[in-house]
């Protein structure tokens, strides 16, 4: 009888044991996890406006374990800011994340249904609520697609041109571009071969013996029409 009650302390020993460990792991799992719960975001790469749309944006992820933040959610979250162009997120352990950010550059602006927008080189059309910046850029008319308008800047630039000196751009719904420049020339492009049209347009500003223009008129294939200012 003896033999049995010591086996049952024993038991109940090692139970008790058991719980005590149990409760003591369970504190220490708790207290290393709560080392790891974010508390702070870092952000790089953006001005004081920007930082606080962004911040506010992902307020949510404070108090949440640092390895089980999504990488993809939070890039999502930051998809509505179309000023971005890429965006790094790096876990700083124990308690923080930092991301740096890399805005695009402004080609131009816009108005889309009575909204001001500047167009990114990413491609996207940018909110004017999202941009704290004075920018000087190019007012672009007409229902134009991004894509055709950042190619027709390349060429320019092939040809040679600084951006800085058009300041406005006019696409119609032939699919042809009307150029304004801060000279007061006016350069009217074809819907085809507009690569060519630029070349010659380009070699006869370079002339001097052209001086004077208000209008080159290149919409019409294999024909120029120049309108003079005392014309």
């Amino acid at each position: 009888m003896l033999q049995l009650t010591n086996k049952y302390k024993l038991y109940l020993y090692l139970v008790f044991f058991i719980f005590l460990s149990s409760i003591f792991n369970l504190k220490i799992l708790k207290n290393f996890e709560e080392k790891f719960i974010l508390k702070k975001i870092e952000i790089n790469g953006l001005t004081d406006n920007e930082k606080k749309l962004v911040k506010n944006e992902l307020d949510f992820l404070i108090n949440i374990n640092i390895f089980k933040l999504s990488k993809s959610k939070i890039l999502q979250k930051l998809n509505k800011f179309k000023f971005l162009d890429e965006v790094y997120v790096y876990r700083v352990m124990p308690s923080s994340i930092s991301l740096n950010f890399y805005k695009t550059a402004i080609q131009g602006k816009t108005v889309k249904n009575g909204e001001t927008f500047y167009i990114g080189k990413n491609k996207k059309l940018i909110n004017s609520s999202q941009v704290f910046e004075t920018i000087t850029t190019p007012v672009v008319f007409g229902d134009f697609k991004i894509n055709e308008y950042l190619k027709l800047q390349n060429i320019l630039k092939d040809n040679q041109f600084n951006l800085s000196d058009i300041d406005k751009y006019y696409y119609y719904k032939n699919k042809r571009w009307d150029l304004s420049f801060t000279d007061g020339i006016t350069l009217m492009l074809p819907s085809k071969e507009i690569s060519k049209s630029i070349k010659i347009f380009k070699n006869l500003i370079d002339n001097d013996e052209f001086k004077n223009i208000k209008n080159v008129d290149l919409r019409v294939p294999n024909q120029i029409i120049l309108t003079h200012y005392n014309e």
